[in-house]
């Protein structure tokens, strides 16, 4: 199993890093949303509150394979991953609708991805490269 180093979990958990997740439909059409419901489960596990997320929830269906790209200033990482599970209840998705109920938002279930993995994808000359 890959698990993301503590450095690429501290970059998607502060609230200042700008966060995408990509999906890519039946027919190949790939589809963004900006991600500000993630939350890191594990190491191994990314989770993503569903809000207002149609399209990709109906390519999720036919497609499981995500990638995540997170980024602040210079350091960014690409973070490819797989859906394996919905959570719909307990205390995961508690506290996320405690940091979405601040926006005004609510998820009913969470979207879980299983890390496969994490890609350097900042400004340097590890951009491009596999680190885990």
């Amino acid at each position: 199993m890959v698990q993301m180093l503590p450095i690429v979990m501290d970059m998607l958990i502060r609230p200042e890093t700008h966060k995408v997740m990509s999906t890519v439909s039946a027919d190949g059409q790939p589809h963004s949303i900006v991600c500000g419901s993630l939350i890191v489960i594990d190491p191994e596990t990314i989770a993503v509150g569903k809000v207002n997320m149609y399209t990709t929830c109906k390519n999720l269906e036919t497609n499981r394979k995500v990638e995540f790209l997170a980024w602040l200033g210079r350091e960014a990482y690409g973070i490819q991953a797989e859906a394996v599970g919905r959570i719909t209840e307990g205390p995961i998705l508690e506290k996320m609708n405690q940091h979405l109920n601040k926006m005004n938002m609510f998820a009913y279930e969470l979207w879980a991805f299983r890390v496969c993995s994490v890609y350097d994808e900042g400004v340097g000359e590890l951009a491009g490269t596999r680190i885990i």
